[in-house]
C-alpha cells in the first residue's frame, strides 16, 4: 500500500507541475499497478506452483512413453506442437495463477518433446537449435506472461550459445558475451523510454531483463568452467571484457553524476581506481561482466538483479582466487588490493553525498 500511495503522490506532483492541461487514467495506472505488483510478489508461489505443475505433466509424459510414444517420432513432434500451442493458448485468454503454472508445465514439455521429435528423425543439430529460437521468438510475440517469457528469453540465448559449442566457433562466444552485456546495458538504462513505447514491449521488460542476467551469468558460468577445466577460450579471452569494462566506465560517470562529484580530482581517482580493478581481471571476463550488472542494478534499483550478480561475484571470485596457478602469497596480495581498491571507491563515491547530508 505505501508504494501505491507514492504512486499516487508521484502522479499528484506530476499534475501540478505540468498544470491543468495534464490528463492521465487513474483507474487504469492503479490497475495495472496491482497487476505488476502480484505478478513479482508471487513470483515464489508461481516457481513453487510450476514445479509442482511440471512433474505433473512429467508424469503425463511418462504414462505416454509407457504406451510407446517415444516409438513415434510424428506422436513426440504432434503432441509438442500441441501442448506449446495450447500453452500459448491459455495464457493468452486465460489470466489466472493456477492455469499460468499449468501452461508453462506444458511449454517446457512440449519444448523439450518438439527437439526429441526432430532428433529422432535425424535432424541436423543446428536446425533444432533454430526452431526451438523460432519458437521462443514466436512464443514473446504472443504471450507476454512473465514467466513464459522469461523461459522464452532462455530459450532464445540457450539456442545460441548451443549453435556456438555445436559447431565448434568457440570464438564467436566473445561476440555473443558483448552483444548480451551491451543489450542488458540497453535496457536497463532505457527503461522509462522503452516501457513507454508499446504496450507489448512493457509487457515484456521484466521477464526480458531478468532473463538477459540469467542468460549472461550462466553464459559466465560456462565461460569459467571451460577456461580453467579444458582452455576452450583462453586464446583471445580478453574480447570478452571489451564491452563490459568500456559500460562500466560510462556507469561509473552517470554515478558520479548522481553523487555531485564534479570535481577534476575526484573523478581522476575514481575512474584510476577503476581501471585498476578492471586490469587486474581483463583476462577473466566473468568479473568485469558482474560488476557491470551490479553498477546496472544498483544505478536503476533492481533488487533481482542486486542479489543475483552478487552472488555471482562472490562465485567466481572464488573460483578465480583457487584456480589461479600463483602462490598463495600472491593470491593474497590479489585479493587484498582487490579490497583495499574497492573500498577506496566507495569511499570516493559517498563522501560528497555524506558532506551533503551533513550540511
Amino acid at each position: 500500500m505505501e508504494k501505491l500511495a507514492r504512486k499516487k503522490a508521484l502522479l499528484e506532483s506530476i499534475v501540478i507541475s505540468e498544470g491543468v492541461g495534464f490528463e492521465y487514467d487513474e483507474t487504469a495506472i492503479s490497475k495495472a499497478y496491482k497487476k505488476q505488483e502480484e505478478n513479482t510478489s508471487n513470483i515464489a508461489i508461481k516457481i513453487l506452483s510450476i514445479i509442482g505443475g511440471f512433474m505433473g505433466t512429467i508424469a503425463f509424459i511418462g504414462f505416454l512413453l509407457l504406451i510407446g510414444l517415444y516409438d513415434s517420432e510424428a506422436g513426440l513432434l504432434f503432441l509438442g506442437v500441441l501442448l506449446v500451442t495450447g500453452s500459448l493458448f491459455l495464457n493468452k485468454v486465460f489470466d489466472k495463477l493456477i492455469i499460468d503454472t499449468f501452461s508453462i508445465s506444458m511449454y517446457i514439455i512440449g519444448l523439450l518433446l518438439i527437439g526429441a521429435g526432430l532428433f529422432g528423425y535425424e535432424v541436423n543439430e543446428n536446425v533444432v537449435a533454430i526452431v526451438i529460437i523460432c519458437i521462443a521468438c514466436i512464443s514473446l510475440c504472443i504471450a507476454q506472461n512473465y514467466i513464459l517469457s522469461f523461459i522464452a528469453i532462455l530459450a532464445i540465448n540457450g539456442g545460441f550459445y548451443a549453435l556456438i559449442l555445436m559447431n565448434s566457433y568457440y570464438d564467436f562466444i566473445h561476440l555473443y558475451i558483448n552483444i548480451n552485456v551491451v543489450l542488458l546495458a540497453y535496457v536497463m538504462l532505457n527503461e522509462a523510454r522503452l516501457v513507454s513505447s508499446h504496450k507489448i514491449i512493457s509487457k515484456l521488460y521484466n521477464p526480458v531483463r531478468i532473463g538477459l542476467i540469467i542468460s549472461l551469468v550462466c553464459s559466465y558460468i560456462a565461460m569459467s568452467i571451460s577456461f580453467f577445466s579444458f582452455g576452450t577460450f583462453y586464446q583471445n579471452i580478453w574480447i570478452s571484457s571489451v564491452a563490459s569494462t568500456s559500460i562500466i566506465f560510462y556507469v561509473v560517470h552517470k554515478v558520479l553524476k548522481l553523487n555531485h562529484i564534479h570535481t577534476i580530482k575526484n573523478k581522476v581517482l575514481v575512474y584510476a581506481l577503476c581501471a585498476l580493478i578492471l586490469i587486474l581481471t581483463v583476462l577473466y571476463p566473468p568479473i568485469p561482466g558482474v560488476l557491470l550488472i551490479i553498477l546496472l542494478s544498483f544505478l536503476v534499483k533492481h533488487k533481482t538483479g542486486l542479489v543475483i550478480a552478487i552472488i555471482a561475484l562472490i562465485y567466481f571470485v572464488s573460483r578465480f582466487y583457487y584456480d589461479l596457478t600463483f602462490t598463495l602469497l600472491t593470491k593474497s596480495i590479489i585479493l587484498f588490493s582487490s579490497g583495499v581498491l574497492f573500498i577506496a571507491l566507495y569511499v570516493l563515491t559517498t563522501k560528497k553525498t555524506s558532506t551533503n547530508e551533513k550540511i
